[in-house]
């Protein structure tokens, strides 16, 4: 639970080696983090970021549905819809598709049909 020296080691870890896919993890986890602490809107950033750089990490899909419900937290439903889209569409065998679902479903999304 030594939450203050985990984000300054993700954080330099994520500076110091961008090109490492591990740093895709490393955003996950600095954005759990951020969740466990209820700083919503700084998960979803480190998130977003995340997903955006490593797109092909094996925490994309997971970076995708925590932001959702960072987004959700903040009162960025439309957001949120947006990425669980993008989570349904992209990573269709994600073990939480489901529960992502359930999220669609509750948020009342309105997802368009391509």
């Amino acid at each position: 639970k030594q939450y203050d020296e985990a984000t300054i080691s993700l954080n330099k870890f994520i500076n110091n080696n961008k090109e490492n896919n591990l740093a895709g993890s490393a955003h996950y986890w600095l954005g759990e983090i951020y969740i466990f602490r209820k700083e919503y809107r700084d998960a979803a950033i480190v998130l977003l970021e995340g997903y955006q750089n490593y797109p092909n990490s094996l925490k994309a899909p997971d970076m995708l549905y925590q932001l959702s419900e960072s987004l959700i937290n903040i009162e960025k439903n439309k957001e949120a819809c947006n990425m669980l889209q993008k989570l349904s569409t992209e990573y269709p065998d994600y073990k939480l598709l489901d529960k992502s679902q359930v999220r669609i479903s509750e948020l009342g999304c309105i997802i368009a049909v391509e």
